[in-house]
């Protein structure tokens, strides 16, 4: 490292992650009608921008009692892999369904340490929801505006004023706003 650069901490390198790594959802449920990811797809997705910002993870699960039901508490450690130290954590949590036809105890544990663990990942990365299928559907604009318009940055709540759409491109192409930023024009 060069002596007039400054050290980078972990949350620089997590940043420089989400702001390479976009995951489609690209698997189909039909009986939900609803696309998404899986875990397996998220881990694929970060192996390279995590290895090209000098980062790794790993991953583990706690079965935990909360109430009257139990979850399955599944934590994601995010460490530099050339330097020993700084290290960064996210947690999520997923309850075992009480009955599941077709599934034994094992499965049913195994469903909630992958579902929590993908969105451990999600929360670490800022991986976004993209299309929720609980989120209420918006029309996109057919055409980009001609004149002054308003849009906001689905991440952080930034919302800005720009005179044309080359205006907003040049600005998109490198926001800054935060890690994740991701724009929407406001109809």
């Amino acid at each position: 490292m060069a002596e007039s650069e400054a050290p980078r901490s972990i949350m620089q390198a997590i940043a420089q992650v989400q702001r390479s790594v976009v995951i489609p959802k690209g698997k189909y449920n039909e009986f939900g009608n609803f696309y998404y990811r899986s875990f397996e797809d998220i881990v694929a997705a970060l192996k390279q921008p995590c290895e090209e910002a000098g980062i790794s993870f790993f991953m583990s699960d706690e079965v935990v009692n909360i109430g009257e039901r139990y979850y399955v508490k599944a934590t994601v450690c995010v460490f530099f892999t050339d330097q020993p130290g700084e290290m960064f954590t996210v947690s999520a949590y997923a309850r075992e369904a009480e009955r599941k036809s077709g599934s034994d105890e094992a499965q049913l544990t195994g469903m909630a340490s992958s579902y929590a663990r993908k969105y451990a990942l999600c929360g670490a990365f800022a991986i976004d929801g993209e299309r929720d299928p609980d989120a209420v559907e918006r029309e996109e604009p057919a055409q980009p505006p001609e004149g002054p318009f308003l849009a906001h940055c689905r991440s952080c709540g930034t919302r800005y004023q720009f005179n044309d759409m080359a205006h907003f491109e040049a600005f998109t192409a490198n926001p800054g706003c935060c890690p994740a930023p991701s724009w929407e024009i406001e109809g």
